[in-house]
């Protein structure tokens, strides 16, 4: 499963449209600084001035309500927009994993297409991550600093439940349902848990040793910075490649 894996995680960085999604993730985040910035100024000049008579100079006050409705407005357009741009990124790198056709323009259709699926993937963090806790602090009253290990073990075994939930939602399109029911299946767990731990030994490699280069040199500042774009698209295609492994 491993080497099959590595075949469609080899198939799907070659394809230059997986990697439009670091330059739309750019270029989305910039988007969303001047559109804060603006909400910002705007929120920051309706509560310092109000209304006054014709002819005479507005007099400067803050008004508590309309700052705290501008910073409302604020969080709600952060809140909409990280679904948003899981949902293009995901979406995009989902899809290329899965042989389906995608270009340099793809991340905007996806991100749209996708934009439930992404807020289905934030329910199933909160819920995963809820009942963690829970298993956590039942642990830990009992068994102290035995159970926060134990609980830090059921996290890193549940590792392979959660690619098998975002591969269903995001690579064979399955409904939020589907792919909590797929996910506990035993079939290449193994191989899943394997895949997952050499990723992060993979990832700990490369960022660690270009980060000690780039305390030597300004060209290990460029490699560390390099490593971190290269790795931000190759682990998740690397999850993906592996779902489909196991999947197919």
């Amino acid at each position: 499963m491993l080497s099959e894996g590595l075949r469609i995680w080899r198939g799907t960085i070659g394809k230059g449209a997986v990697w439009s999604t670091l330059i739309w993730s750019i270029v989305f985040v910039l988007l969303m600084v001047v559109i804060l910035t603006a909400v910002g100024a705007g929120t920051l000049v309706s509560s310092i001035y109000h209304p006054t008579l014709p002819g005479t100079a507005p007099l400067p006050t803050m008004q508590p309500g309309r700052a705290i409705a501008g910073l409302g407005v604020m969080y709600l357009v952060i809140l909409a927009a990280g679904p948003f741009l899981l949902a293009g990124v995901y979406g995009l790198l989902g899809q290329a994993v899965a042989a389906a056709p995608v270009t340099w323009k793809s991340f905007w259709s996806f991100a749209a297409r996708f934009y439930g699926r992404a807020w289905g993937l934030y329910l199933f963090g909160f819920l995963w991550i809820l009942a963690l806790s829970i298993v956590g602090g039942l642990l830990s009253i009992p068994l102290h600093l035995v159970g926060g290990i134990l609980a830090g073990v059921a996290f890193i075994l549940s590792l392979p439940w959660a690619l098998r939930m975002a591969g269903g939602l995001f690579v064979d399109r399955l409904t939020w349902g589907e792919s909590f029911r797929q996910m506990f299946q035993r079939r290449h767990y193994g191989g899943l848990l394997a895949g997952l731990f050499l990723a992060v030994l993979a990832y700990v490699a490369v960022l660690g040793l270009s980060l000690l280069l780039s305390r030597v040199s300004a060209v290990g500042f460029v490699l560390y910075f390099v490593a971190a774009l290269f790795l931000s698209v190759a682990v998740p295609v690397w999850g993906f490649a592996l779902y489909r492994a196991a999947a197919s």
